[in-house]
């Protein structure tokens, strides 16, 4: 007798934001703030055409510090969406932190497991979507992501003009580098393929 596989885990990705997904302006709390980096939602595409799981999860530190409240971060998100589906991709999960230890807003001002790069939200992201973070991938821009890689034992792409290693090839174990997750898309689902 067959059984359902409830329990079987699939592989993922796990997306900061921005620098990633958006230029990084500093405290995006705003739609007016957000612009796509080119060849990010086609990249967010390949992944859902090839039907793996994307995550956001992004440190929103511009909470606790009181430029922005978490209705800001879900009116940007949302648009994020909006703008993705004009280029059939979708995110499957947003995750934020909205704490930080500096932060000036009563409530959100404190050391959280979730902030980047402790594992909170990549756990979090892994029990909603069925995820083996073992077998996922954690892409961003900034040493708090390839952190939150190694926290949960997950491959990492580190993007930025300052490469790390050669594309293929890894000085640290399980990281990458590429100049933009367009260019660094083919690479995750060629290595999610094999």
């Amino acid at each position: 007798m067959l059984e359902a596989c409830g329990s079987c885990l699939r592989s993922g990705i796990l997306l900061d934001r921005d620098g990633t997904i958006i230029v990084d302006h500093g405290y995006v709390g705003s739609v007016d703030r957000v612009e796509f980096i080119e060849g990010s939602p086609e990249a967010i595409a390949s992944f859902n055409r090839a039907g793996i799981p994307v995550a956001v999860v992004t440190n929103q530190a511009g909470v606790a510090r009181g430029f922005y409240d978490i209705g800001d971060v879900a009116q940007v998100h949302r648009y994020i969406a909006a703008c993705l589906a004009a280029h059939e991709a979708h995110i499957d999960l947003f995750l934020y932190c909205p704490y930080h230890p500096d932060g000036v807003v009563d409530g959100f001002a404190r050391t959280s497991e979730d902030r980047k790069p402790k594992p909170g939200m990549a756990k979090a992201a892994a029990a909603a979507l069925n995820l083996d973070l073992a077998a996922s991938w954690v892409v961003g821009d900034r040493p708090e992501d390839l952190g939150l890689a190694e926290a949960v034992g997950a491959s990492a792409i580190y993007l930025g003009p300052e490469r790390r290693a050669d594309p293929g090839s890894s000085a640290d174990p399980g990281v990458w580098s590429f100049p933009s997750l367009a260019a660094a898309a083919p690479f995750i689902l060629a290595r999610m393929a094999a």
